[in-house]
């Protein structure tokens, strides 16, 4: 039985346990009872000591491990923040689902820009390769590495990026692409702008020589297998040298690129327009045209161009002389196709400019005799080949020797003397005429100090400057160096400047004659009624003489209008206190009727035809002795 005293609870518990068989054995059982539930207390408490100790440390430790990992973030969120680089992950339908924070060039959000945006597949890449090799990778679901696009933005402005990516997968499910990507827009913009450099001109934007010669090669290529034809437009400025010399540098380009502009708006989409250098434009017109078709672009090329414009503030018009080349008949490759069209350009500038002409065989016999010549010209400048005929001028009503023109010619070594008819156009286009004309200023005065020296009184000597050569800055002192070097006083010299070159600029040419002026030369202004002088600018230029050309001096006495036009600019002159010279006086009606309208000086076969300067002497000595007499 039970032992009474025994709690009751006690002794549930002890018979639960079987410890109960007698109140003797749970008397016995009761001290080792007491201990074992007295440690089970103990270890208890030492568990849950244990257990709130790993607590804390599992906290704390969670704690630091918290901070390190927020440290780490902010220390990549500072590296991506001083940087170009950013990073993406996208999920398995390859939509954007994060972009780490990063501002582009122009300070819009890059998360903002990618917004709804389907993996890169709705960017535009840089080249169609690029693009197909990205869609092929992402379709296989395969890594991709710098990939090059373009995002573009408000305001048209481009951004590029650079991106690599690999597949995120968990066991077989594809759940997206994730990497990182960097900001190339700048490397990219001057990569573009090498590559436009190389292929197109700066200055007009259309094709440069390497381009249009490589279209050039495409278009023979497919002519050959299509049994096709194609042709060549050599297209050059008329004047553009005065006009860059007069109006400036900047004037000048801003006509190359309305020339580029006109000739690109004419053409058909097909047509290529491309920029050789300098004022020389060409023009590859595709899918066998015709000569009638050439015929008609040609001339609408002439038109458009001749439409007026204004540069520097002035209405400037424009020229152009154009050569046609056809393939295959004038050639079968670019190199040869060019050569004939700028053949063909030369002969329109020789037919008086502003026109077409299509090359023809006869071309390339006179071409080559054209480059020839310029090249023996070159060599009679330095080989003193030129030498000087003089052509005098006399006093309408005395006949008094009063003056002469120097008149420059050629000692040509194999073809014999030559009038500057024959070589001056030559000089001009070539740029010979500024040193020929440095040679004939320096061998006139030294003509003139010869004469002298021998006790001859040579009268004042004019000399003729060239448009190139009036708007070379070395001109005054070309002057000033040629009347020092032969201890000439200035007003022995007279400069003879065309009408049409003091118009092409007048604010200029008055500023250029003023200088002149101040030197002490005399200022003639030739071939005056030929051109557009303005009365306005005319007598705010300098000059003492006026020389009446020679077209209309053909028609004195007789034709009405040239009568009119002689007296009326004599009479302008005389207004103004300058000195006239009618030019070409053959005939003694001619001589008549000009000192009946009060003409100053003549010159003509009439009167003198160039001579040497030893005739020139004789005719000093003549003119002495019936002085003395």
């Amino acid at each position: 039985m039970p032992d009474p005293a025994l709690h009751p609870t006690l002794q549930r518990q002890l018979k639960r346990v079987g410890l109960l068989p007698s109140a003797r054995d749970a008397a016995a059982a009761l001290p080792a009872l007491l201990e074992r539930v007295s440690r089970c207390y103990i270890e208890a408490d030492q568990d849950r000591y244990l257990l709130e100790r790993s607590q804390e440390v599992a906290s704390r430790e969670m704690s630091e491990l918290h901070a390190q990992l927020a440290a780490s973030q902010a220390r990549l969120a500072s590296l991506l923040s001083l940087s170009s680089d950013w990073i993406w992950e996208q999920d398995a339908s390859l939509r954007f689902t994060y972009v780490s924070a990063h501002t582009n060039e122009v300070g819009r959000d890059l998360a903002t820009l990618l917004s709804g945006k389907h993996a890169l597949l709705d960017l535009e890449a840089v080249s169609e390769a690029d693009a197909k090799q990205f869609q092929a990778l992402v379709a296989a679901r395969s890594p991709f590495r710098n990939f090059v696009c373009g995002l573009g933005q408000p305001g048209g402005r481009p951004y590029y990026l650079r991106v690599s990516g690999e597949p995120v997968f968990v066991g077989d499910e594809f759940r997206g692409y994730r990497g990182v990507g960097s900001d190339v827009t700048q490397a990219t913009q001057a990569e573009q702008r090498v590559q436009q450099l190389a292929r197109y001109d700066a200055l007009t934007g259309v094709a440069n020589r390497g381009m249009f010669l490589q279209q050039l090669e495409h278009a023979l290529a497919r002519a050959r297998q299509t049994d096709t034809s194609l042709s060549v437009f050599f297209i050059d400025l008329d004047r553009f040298k005065a006009i860059n010399d007069t109006l400036g540098h900047d004037a000048g380009d801003e006509l190359l690129k309305v020339v580029a502009a006109r000739l690109t708006s004419l053409l058909r989409g097909a047509d290529i327009v491309g920029r050789l250098g300098g004022d020389e434009f060409v023009v590859l017109l595709d899918g066998n045209p015709d000569s009638t078709m050439l015929t008609r672009v040609a001339g609408r090329v002439l038109s458009e161009l001749a439409e007026p414009l204004r540069l520097a503030g002035r209405p400037v018009q424009v020229s152009a002389s154009v050569g046609i080349s056809r393939f295959p008949g004038d050639g079968t490759d670019a190199a040869t196709l060019l050569k004939c069209a700028d053949t063909a350009m030369y002969l329109a500038k020789a037919r008086g400019k502003n026109n077409f002409q299509f090359f023809t065989p006869q071309l390339a016999d006179q071409t080559a005799r054209h480059l020839a010549l310029e090249g023996e010209l070159r060599q009679a400048i330095q080989h003193d080949e030129l030498l000087l005929h003089y052509q005098p001028k006399f006093d309408v009503r005395t006949g008094a020797l009063l003056g002469m023109e120097a008149l420059v010619r050629w000692q040509h070594p194999q073809r014999g003397l030559l009038a500057p008819g024959e070589f001056i156009a030559l000089a001009e286009e070539s740029g010979l005429v500024v040193p020929m004309g440095r040679w004939v200023l320096e061998a006139a005065c030294e003509q003139l100090r010869v004469w002298r020296d021998a006790g001859l009184d040579p009268p004042r000597c004019s000399v003729n400057v060239s448009v190139r050569q009036f708007a070379h800055p070395a001109l005054l002192d070309e002057v000033r160096n040629a009347l020092i070097a032969a201890a000439l006083d200035a007003g022995a010299l007279e400069i003879e400047v065309t009408e049409s070159v003091l118009m092409a600029d007048p604010e200029r040419a008055q500023q250029s004659l003023k200088r002149l002026h101040a030197l002490g030369v005399q200022i003639a202004i030739d071939d005056f009624g030929t051109g557009y002088s303005s009365l306005a600018y005319l007598k705010r230029f300098p000059a003492q003489t006026l020389k009446i050309d020679r077209t209309f001096v053909d028609g004195l006495p007789l034709d009405r209008d040239d009568v009119a036009i002689t007296r009326a600019v004599i009479s302008l002159a005389h207004s103004l206190d300058m000195r006239v010279v009618a030019e070409g006086v053959e005939t003694e009606s001619q001589l008549g009727f000009l000192a009946d309208a009060g003409c100053d000086e003549a010159q003509g076969y009439l009167l003198g035809r160039p001579m040497t300067p030893e005739l020139l002497a004789d005719l000093l000595r003549g003119q002495g002795e019936r002085r003395a007499a």
